[in-house]
């Protein structure tokens, strides 16, 4: 059986091949709380970096996908496939060296595979 992950990856694989400028390779990073401390009151942070691949959707109005959501005029909707994780608000999404906040996120079909995220780009 098909997965929506493999027809994610099936269909970025091509449009990458037809128009080479679409398809921007992409990391996400997030920070995961790790034990308690008693000695520093402080939880162990450890930093995460993965990589997938992202599209910016200029086509899509965000309000059909976010229907509860006003868009600011730095922030980009995002087509994200091939991460390990599903992000979450507050992830840097970093395509071209261009960082952007995270601020919502849809789960397309609840898989795990293939995410619409509004970013917000991070100023240096």
């Amino acid at each position: 059986m098909t997965t929506v992950g493999q027809i994610a990856a099936t269909a970025f694989d091509a449009v990458a091949a037809q128009i080479t400028d679409a398809i921007k390779a992409a990391t996400l990073t997030y920070i995961t709380r790790g034990a308690y401390d008693y000695a520093t009151g402080l939880y162990a942070e450890t930093e995460t970096t993965v990589s997938g691949r992202s599209i910016v959707d200029r086509t899509q109005p965000v309000r059909d996908i976010f229907p509860d959501y006003v868009v600011g005029p730095n922030e980009n909707l995002f087509l994200l496939e091939g991460f390990p994780v599903v992000p979450r608000e507050n992830y840097i999404l970093t395509i071209g060296g261009v960082r952007n906040s995270v601020k919502r996120v849809q789960d397309i079909l609840g898989t795990g595979a293939l995410q619409y995220v509004v970013a917000l780009e991070v100023p240096e």
